[in-house]
């Protein structure tokens, strides 16, 4: 890695200026929504913290805005538009509402724990070289679930699908070596870094298409620039995983769109993206469309075949690899395709 940044934490901030900036991107969830803030008035908020909190409505014709404005006389909260849809869009228009000097990220589909602000701003405190901080994301899984889910979840390729991370109770540096970043239920960087690095629009979920890793993106280029990150194990939250989401057909359609994702990376900056910093999977990198093609033919039949015999572990791997290839086939990679913000972006409102 190299050299830290020369960036500091600030000791305080500007009169009026928040310190930290708490932003949740959301679209037609208002009841998930009410939810998670219910539980964020339950935070431990350290003595003296100034602090706001940023709702982004990317869109929504349901009651958002109306939830958001019940939560106004218990936490510093405002609520936000982007009217483009697409989560990187939505996190960009968070950004450029920020005031804070550091931005913590967490999700509409999540229950916070009470300790999870006052553990980041005490990290933020204790390191003021660092731009990337990263928590626990524990997945809760809603009844009734299936057996075979219950029993697999914490292996892959079910824990990544479910965003699971934890090491423990250490304070250990996040680094790509090893896996060792956040995913965007929890995170948080500093300001500083946050704008000097827009989300990509065409990563991410939105109507045009369906890829993750976003905030790995963004986290990859503050670390490659030389900053350098710590995780805050006291962070938690809680993933809420619905019924929905605890079935064969989901894993299917994540995995394809992890499969779209990673075509899209190695297309599209081939020498130079945060897969290969990861160093997964370098056997993917070259294969051409007929070479696809017959994986996934060979993963299909091994996933039927897996499927009659009831081995529900070598069906969940050539399910995983059958969506994956799929996904990276499906991609369209003579389609013209942006790199980033897409042109000056309006004021969120």
């Amino acid at each position: 890695m190299n050299e830290p940044t020369p960036h500091a934490a600030p000791a305080s901030t500007a009169p009026g200026e928040p310190f930290v900036t708490v932003i949740i991107c959301t679209r037609n969830r208002a009841k998930q929504l009410a939810e998670v803030l219910e539980s964020a008035t339950a935070m431990s908020v350290p003595p003296g913290l100034h602090w706001e909190f940023i709702v982004v409505d990317n869109g929504s014709t349901d009651d958002t805005a109306g939830t958001v404005a019940r939560f106004a006389d218990r936490l510093p909260i405002r609520c936000v538009r982007e009217e483009r849809p697409g989560l990187s869009s939505a996190r960009n228009c968070g950004v450029r509402a920020a005031r804070g000097a550091y931005i913590c990220w967490t999700d509409d589909d999540v229950v916070i724990d009470p300790n999870w602000l006052s553990a980041y701003v005490e990290a933020f405190r204790r390191h003021p070289e660092a731009a990337v901080f990263g928590g626990r994301v524990i997945p809760v899984l809603q009844s009734p679930t299936p057996d075979w889910f219950a029993e697999f979840k914490d292996s892959w390729p079910l824990n990544t699908m479910l965003a699971q991370r934890d090491f423990g109770d250490a304070v250990l540096p996040v680094e790509f070596a090893g896996g060792r970043t956040p995913y965007g239920a929890n995170f948080a960087i500093r300001t500083i870094e946050q704008k000097g690095q827009v989300y990509n629009v065409d990563l991410g979920v939105s109507p045009s298409h369906k890829r993750v890793g976003e905030e790995t993106d963004v986290i990859y280029k503050i670390l490659k620039a030389g900053g350098c990150g710590w995780w805050v194990p006291g962070s938690k939250v809680n993933h809420i995983i619905p019924i929905k989401r605890q079935t064969f057909r989901y894993v299917y359609d994540y995995a394809r769109l992890a499969g779209e994702t990673f075509a899209y990376l190695r297309h599209t900056f081939p020498g130079d993206n945060y897969l290969l910093a990861l160093g997964k999977p370098p056997e993917n990198y070259h294969l051409t469309r007929w070479q696809l093609y017959r994986r996934i033919m060979s993963y299909g039949a091994k996933f039927c075949v897996w499927t009659m015999t009831r081995n529900t572990s070598s069906k969940l791997h050539n399910l995983r690899w059958l969506g994956f290839y799929i996904g990276m086939v499906s991609f369209k990679g003579n389609k013209a395709l942006g790199q980033g913000h897409g042109g000056k972006p309006a004021p969120c409102r």
